[in-house]
């Protein structure tokens, strides 16, 4: 919990000789019991907070198998885009959040 008390996006580190695609489908079934399929790259952000930098990747996937459990956090929600606003984001996931907004109202 390097963010205790904000939201984030699941995910995590990609580890050597992985692509990010695997990583993620990696991170989700490890953090949510739960396969994905990766689909695109939506949104990179490079965010510098006090103690660490990170390279943020939001990529857009779908559920391909499995109901998401949360393991390695208390809590799991699902929210409409136009809601993703209503949630105290952790500052590396506020572009993305923004741009899931927006992208909402365009289309």
């Amino acid at each position: 919990m390097s963010m205790p008390n904000m939201w984030e996006f699941p995910g995590g580190k990609v580890e050597k000789d992985e692509d990010i695609f695997s990583a993620l489908t990696r991170e989700i079934h490890e953090e949510l019991s739960c396969k994905i399929s990766a689909l695109n790259l939506l949104h990179e952000n490079v965010h510098e907070y006090d103690d660490f930098i990170i390279q943020l990747l939001t990529i857009r996937c779908r559920i391909a198998a499995g109901i998401p459990i949360p393991g390695e956090h208390s809590k799991l929600i699902w929210l409409k885009r136009e809601n993703l606003a209503s949630l105290v984001w952790a500052p590396a996931d506020i572009p993305a959040v923004e741009l899931l907004i927006a992208e909402k109202i365009q289309t």
